[in-house]
């Protein structure tokens, strides 16, 4: 690449190289969708392949909402601060992302259409996301949605939520930011970073792949299996899907004292993709937030040194009320040796 006008390209390269080596693939828009969008839900029919689905999502309006108003989907509702959500004028969508696809036996209404194709739960739960949004563009462009704005759409989710939400908002370029939080192995963390077996300061090391794999084979794609063991082969990690939101708003929430979301893996992963942003000149639409600096929190908590970076990421990419301001914040106690793992020159592009 010299202009950044062949990222498009570029990016749609690294969705394939994902498809083909972690996730599978990600099928596009049915043959029709339709629904409706009200101030307390949105119904979404499917109808595909002559077999066909129903399913809807419960809204959360901020109290006094006046004319579209932007929204985090938050799968299983999200993890975050629902104060601070509706003090910042945005609605949450309560996303039931296991009915879409199971974590396991990969089943459920995305498979009641496709079958069993191999691809992960969260291609799963991304295409139930991306159903969502059809909705609410086409009832907007047919003059029925002056509820939720589609253009400042926020995806969010915690744990194998996160790793659902981080995967989500890659492939639909739709969403304007993602904010996956406490995603470990499987979401943010690098697999590179994470087969180095690092060791976070609870003594305990991130989440081997074989244990991820292990745990629930709906994180990743069966093709993954075949890879697993042997990552540095493959021509994609999870930094390509940090590079894939480019130019968009991603926010990685951390928790830098539980050893086994892999911290180090996670900043890695999001530095290096956030190389991309740097080249295309957007370096501050993307953050990374490591958690409390000293005492532990437990797992998907939601603690106040983690507002303002939210707040500052909300008012760049979906109120739009700021200027983006994203910031690269690892804790001390987990680092990534970015010379260790970035080896090239970001370039200039025109």
């Amino acid at each position: 690449m010299s202009k950044k006008s062949q990222w498009r390209c570029r990016r749609a390269e690294l969705k394939k190289a994902v498809e083909k080596y972690i996730h599978g693939e990600k099928p596009g828009r049915p043959d029709k969708v339709t629904g409706a969008v009200s101030s307390t839900s949105i119904a979404v029919r499917v109808e595909h392949g002559g077999k066909s689905i129903e399913f809807s999502v419960s809204v959360s309006l901020p109290r006094g909402a006046s004319g579209p108003v932007p929204a985090i989907i938050g799968l299983g509702g999200g993890s975050l601060d629902k104060s601070l959500l509706a003090e910042e004028g945005v609605a949450t969508i309560n996303y039931n992302n296991n009915a879409m696809s199971s974590e396991t036996g990969r089943t459920g209404l995305f498979s009641s259409i496709y079958g069993n194709t191999g691809a992960s739960a969260q291609v799963g739960w991304a295409w139930g996301v991306s159903r969502i949004i059809d909705v609410l563009v086409d009832e907007r462009d047919a003059g029925r949605n002056d509820i939720i704005d589609p253009t400042a759409i926020g995806v969010t989710g915690c744990s194998r939520l996160g790793k659902g939400a981080f995967t989500i908002g890659a492939f639909d370029e739709r969403i304007a930011l993602g904010i996956p939080q406490e995603s470990g192995t499987g979401g943010v963390s690098a697999f590179r970073v994470v087969n180095t077996n690092p060791v976070g300061p609870n003594g305990k090391p991130a989440q081997s792949l074989s244990s991820a794999w292990s745990e629930a084979q709906g994180w990743f794609g069966t093709v993954f299996g075949s890879y697993r063991d042997k990552v540095n082969v493959i021509p994609a990690d999870t930094h390509s899907l940090v590079a894939m939101y480019a130019p968009r708003g991603l926010l990685v929430l951390d928790n830098s004292r539980i050893g086994e979301l892999g911290s180090v893996a996670q900043h890695a992963a999001t530095a290096a993709g956030g190389e991309v942003y740097k080249a295309l000149g957007v370096e501050k639409n993307v953050a990374y937030h490591g958690g409390r600096p000293s005492d532990p929190h437990n797992h998907c908590g939601f603690y106040p040194e983690q507002a303002e970076p939210l707040r500052r990421a909300i008012r760049a990419h979906l109120t739009r009320t700021a200027d983006p301001d994203g910031r690269m914040e690892p804790q001390p106690v987990a680092t990534a040796d970015l010379a260790a793992w970035i080896d090239w020159d970001t370039p200039a592009l025109e």
